[in-house]
């Protein structure tokens, strides 16, 4: 049971993959009825962002919500339903309106989860290193490509045209929700010292005024050509903006997985991320740049040498290829105890 099945490109890519290897995936309802009613004959609870089940910015209905999230993790275990928990960070982004439930709900699944699904060997050690109680449960898997689930027809004309940029422009490119972990300011200030006419793109949602209101004047201050396309970027639209830059930047503050840097390769385009967690799996030689996000211009010498590099795109799809899901999927079985219908593990018995 996946919580969640839908809404997210991440795991309508990887259950798809899993049940093409017969394993019968049901979509989870966070809902105390519910969850009373359909958890049952559940071999496996799968869990993503765990945050997601009790945040609110509301402290009563944070506190309504975390109590049904507790429920939830004793009527699964009462069931006989083993977790599973695919640590795509280390904590929430957005922190909980009530900051010990985060470090809270963190305990609680490493005590209750049975394995720990994880981004590479990277990542793993980041992740091992914070919960050291994870050792001998985690599962390395493959965070899978995005070729071919989204639209990929435009050419590269076309999508400079429809951004107004000129053909021989040099763009960078940011994309995805812009919040402040994401360091949209660092890499503004970044672009504003590189030499050149180079032009930056940011184009994705703000989820927070204040921090929205930030960006826009620093982009209206700056003198450096940058193009802020602020709000959702359709499905359809993903296209134009990674056909029309030459190399995407990732430069976050925190991070352990990134589903933007396979975003990017997926179409071809090498990525500027810092040297850390999963990223450093991902982004290999000829495929980006990684800096050390301890290094006070680490970003702008990597945005330096972006401008001097040369990247195959062809090269960088086979590289993107060879993160697949349904590989991701049969590693994640294969690290699973089988269970038979009573939900006791085949291997003690």
């Amino acid at each position: 049971m996946a919580f969640p099945r839908r809404g997210d490109s991440y795991t309508e890519c990887f259950y798809p993959a899993l049940e093409s290897l017969g394993v019968k995936v049901y979509e989870g309802i966070f809902a105390g009825r519910w969850l009373l009613q359909n958890l049952r004959s559940i071999d496996y609870v799968h869990l993503h962002w765990p945050s997601f089940f009790y945040h609110d910015q509301r402290r009563t209905k944070c506190l309504r919500k975390y109590a049904l999230f507790l429920f939830f993790l004793a009527l699964a275990r009462w069931r006989g339903a083993r977790l599973i928990w695919t640590v795509h960070n280390l904590y929430p982004h957005d922190r909980c309106i009530i900051p010990p439930l985060d470090g809270l709900t963190r305990r609680l699944l490493i005590r209750m989860t049975a394995r720990f699904a994880i981004h590479g060997p990277s990542a793993e050690g980041e992740v091992r290193r914070m919960f050291p109680a994870v050792a001998g449960r985690t599962i390395l898997i493959d965070h899978g490509h995005y070729i071919g689930y989204y639209p990929n027809f435009i050419t590269r004309s076309v999508a400079r045209l429809k951004l107004g940029i000129a053909d021989n422009d040099f763009v960078f490119l940011f994309i995805g929700l812009c919040k402040s972990y994401k360091n949209v300011e660092g890499l503004i200030s970044a672009f504003e010292q590189l030499g050149g006419q180079p032009v930056l793109v940011i184009a994705g949602k703000f989820p927070n005024s204040k921090y929205e209101a930030t960006i826009r004047a620093a982009v209206a201050r700056s003198r450096a050509r940058i193009i802020l396309h602020p709000g959702f970027v359709p499905d359809e639209d993903i296209q134009t903006y990674l056909h029309a830059c030459d190399i995407v930047t990732a430069p976050y503050k925190e991070v352990l997985t990134s589903g933007t840097a396979m975003l990017a390769l997926s179409f071809g385009r090498p990525v500027i991320a810092p040297a850390v967690g999963f990223l450093k799996d991902a982004v290999t030689e000829g495929s980006g740049l990684l800096y050390d996000a301890s290094q006070l211009d680490g970003l702008k010498h990597a945005m330096q040498s972006a401008m001097r590099a040369k990247f195959d795109e062809s090269r960088i799809i086979e590289h993107a290829k060879a993160h697949d899901w349904r590989q991701s999927a049969q590693r994640m079985i294969e690290g699973l105890p089988c269970l038979d219908r009573s939900g006791t593990s085949r291997a003690t018995r």
